[in-house]
């Protein structure tokens, strides 16, 4: 399985705007046959930082998604949006079969 965490901060001015892009992401990516999972969130403790936690089949889903126009869309429009970098980490996780 891949896992892909995004974190970024969204000013107060951009808000509502991210989270109908955001929401879209959510919801389009959920329907690719290779998503396990994808949920948006915010930091309960800092507001305005905002976390992507996806789950995806394989390397060839996640393949797949990056090269949706939907997907595209959203990396342009996300950009103006964010205050400073955004961060994305990609990491293969093994899982342990059952009696293994």
């Amino acid at each position: 399985m891949i896992v892909i965490t995004g974190r970024m901060k969204i000013p107060d001015a951009n808000r509502t705007a991210f989270l109908e892009i955001g929401a879209r992401q959510v919801r389009l990516s959920l329907e690719e046959a290779g998503c396990v999972s994808y949920a948006l969130y915010e930091d309960a403790l800092v507001p305005g930082y905002f976390f992507f936690y996806e789950e995806w089949k394989d390397r060839e889903a996640v393949d797949f998604h990056f090269k949706q126009p939907y997907c595209l869309e959203f990396v342009k429009s996300l950009r103006p949006l964010t205050e400073g970098e955004a961060d994305m980490k990609i990491r293969t996780i093994a899982e342990k079969k059952p009696g293994a």
